[in-house]
Parts: C-alpha cells; structure tokens; sequence
C-alpha cells in the first residue's frame, strides 16, 4: 500500500505567511540573514504586493508603472535583502516590516 494516497495535499495557500517562511528558512543554507539594506517605500509596496501573490503585470497596473520599472524594483528588493529568490524576499520583507 502506497502511502501517497493517506496523505492529503498541501498547497502553500493552507499555511500563513510566516509558517511557510519557517518551512522554507529550514531548508535554506543560509545561517544567518544578510545585511539589509534600506529599501524605499516603492520597495517595500512592491514587495507586499509581490508577497500576496500578484504577478508583475498587475503590480504596475495598479501602481501605473511600466512593467520594466516593477522589475527593476523588485531586482533591487531582492538585492536589498539579500534574499535569493523572489520567495526568500518576500519571506524576509514580512518579518521586517509585519
């Protein structure tokens, strides 16, 4: 008997925030968080909507910027944060700022 079929689905949705960062932290090399560096307020909007799940598109529509200029914003989110995905930022963005 396979186990598969006893163990019901996850999906990262099921869980808040902060517990999948947790999750996610676990299983990350880092040992200790980088250096932050100060992020602007376009950063940080960017970054909270990023972390709800909203795709580039939609982020520039609703703050009426080019796509290109989202994208540039959320290169530099990530290099602020020293974060290595896109995931790991968003993480690191609602630990310090909630």
């Amino acid at each position: 008997m396979s186990v598969y079929p006893a163990v019901p689905v996850v999906r990262r949705e099921d869980f808040a925030p902060d517990v999948a960062c947790e999750v996610y932290e676990l299983g990350s090399r880092r040992r200790e968080p980088a250096a932050v560096k100060e992020l602007t307020s376009r950063q940080v909007t960017i970054g909270r909507m990023m972390a709800t799940g909203a795709k580039d598109a939609a982020i520039a529509h609703e703050l009426g910027l080019s796509l290109r200029t989202i994208r540039a914003e959320i290169s530099a989110l990530i290099a602020g944060l020293g974060a290595r995905s896109r995931f790991q930022a968003g993480c690191l963005l609602v630990r310090r700022f909630g």
